[in-house]
């Protein structure tokens, strides 16, 4: 029987390490995809052939990142610097975009992540982001 408790432990003590020495992932590169969303004043919208979006990971620090974000639309480009972290889960993403808004975000897989920005207050706007990592 002391045998069988001290596997047992022994085995707890394993699965222990593991879970809470899960790798954080790696978002360093460009990432891009489509969006739909809603804009106060203007309504509903999708990312068409005129748009595009991309997010730049520029650099990542453990669980914190920073970056740089542009959306070409038909007659305009907009670009802003953001940052954020990831979860303790490794698939949760909170960001900040330096000019307006944040964006709360799930890692699908090594290649591919959804984000869903709010912006409130006057002009304040949502999307839905699905995002897959542009490969070199």
């Amino acid at each position: 029987m002391k045998k069988i408790w001290s596997f047992a432990l022994l085995v707890l003590v394993f699965l222990a390490t593991g879970i809470s020495a899960a790798k954080v992932p790696d978002l360093q590169g460009n990432w891009t995809g489509s969006w739909s969303g809603y804009d106060d004043g203007k309504g509903y919208s999708n990312v068409s052939e005129n748009g595009s979006i991309l997010f730049n990971f520029e650099e990542q620090k453990d669980r914190l990142f920073i970056g740089n974000l542009t959306i070409k639309l038909k007659n305009e480009t907009v670009g802003s610097g953001f940052a954020g972290a990831i979860g303790l889960d490794n698939k949760t993403l909170y960001i900040t975009q330096f000019d307006k808004g944040y964006s709360l975000g799930t890692i699908i897989s090594n290649d591919e992540m959804e984000l869903i920005y709010l912006s409130d207050g006057k002009g304040g706007s949502v999307a839905i982001d699905r995002l897959h990592r542009i490969k070199v």
